[in-house]
């Protein structure tokens, strides 16, 4: 047997071009906001995580098309969770909590930040080098024979908040690395860290003034998303 061939560079092209296009836009429906005083769960930090991975798998993994009503229900699992954040300073002094690679198991984001890149469902991984001071997020399928691959740096705000400045996004397929394309100056996203520990990450986050390149070709609108926390990553670390 040959074994199996990889797919034409133009496809990989184009699909690269649609990542450009979408990398890691925030969606355009807003993340509900709401009190976690209206409904609060149970106090016990791994119930909490239980709770929100069983509410998000019915959908998938990472979970998709998640109802409205459930994603009503993980956001206040999610601020519960949060109030018992017991890492003070992730974007400082505790940012070697961040280090590894992380899965996102569910985003309100649209494709690829949620795991999804056309038709196609992949594993959505987020890869933290703190010592590098660099991050890449990687949309893996077949295993990992291809891969979308974002590369990006950041810069600190305060202590639980970095602004992420996107430098490149490239396909690797069957141990070949095409080209990459640069995105342009500016192509920016706030990250506000509201839970980490040694399993489990939560990150709001949100255009807050930064470019969109999905934005400014006209296939999301312009004024959505910019709130720096407008929209939310689960992650558990792998």
């Amino acid at each position: 047997s040959q074994g199996m061939q990889p797919p034409q560079v133009p496809l990989l092209l184009l699909l690269l071009s649609f990542a450009a296009a979408t990398a890691f836009s925030p969606s355009l429906v807003s993340r509900p906001r709401i009190s976690a005083s209206g409904w609060r769960c149970s106090a016990d930090v791994s119930g909490l995580k239980s709770q929100i991975l069983a509410a998000t798998a019915p959908f998938g993994d990472p979970a998709m098309n998640v109802p409205d009503s459930v994603q009503q229900a993980v956001d206040r699992l999610a601020q519960d969770l949060e109030a018992s954040n017991p890492t003070a300073k992730p974007a400082t002094a505790d940012a070697d909590k961040l280090d590894g690679s992380w899965r996102v198991r569910y985003s309100n984001a649209v494709p690829p930040s949620n795991g999804q890149l056309g038709p196609f469902i992949g594993e959505p991984f987020q890869d933290v080098d703190i010592d590098a001071g660099t991050y890449r997020n990687r949309l893996s399928f077949l295993g990992g024979a291809l891969e979308v691959v974002l590369s990006a740096d950041w810069e600190v705000r305060d202590d639980t908040t970095w602004r992420v400045n996107f430098r490149t996004l490239g396909v690797e397929a069957w141990g070949t690395e095409l080209p990459k394309i640069k995105f342009p100056e500016g192509t920016a996203r706030t990250w506000c860290m509201t839970y980490v520990d040694a399993d489990t990450r939560i990150v709001r986050a949100g255009l807050d003034g930064g470019r969109s390149l999905a934005r400014e070709v006209g296939i999301y609108d312009k004024q959505g998303g910019q709130a720096k926390d407008a929209y939310f990553f689960f992650m558990t670390k792998e």
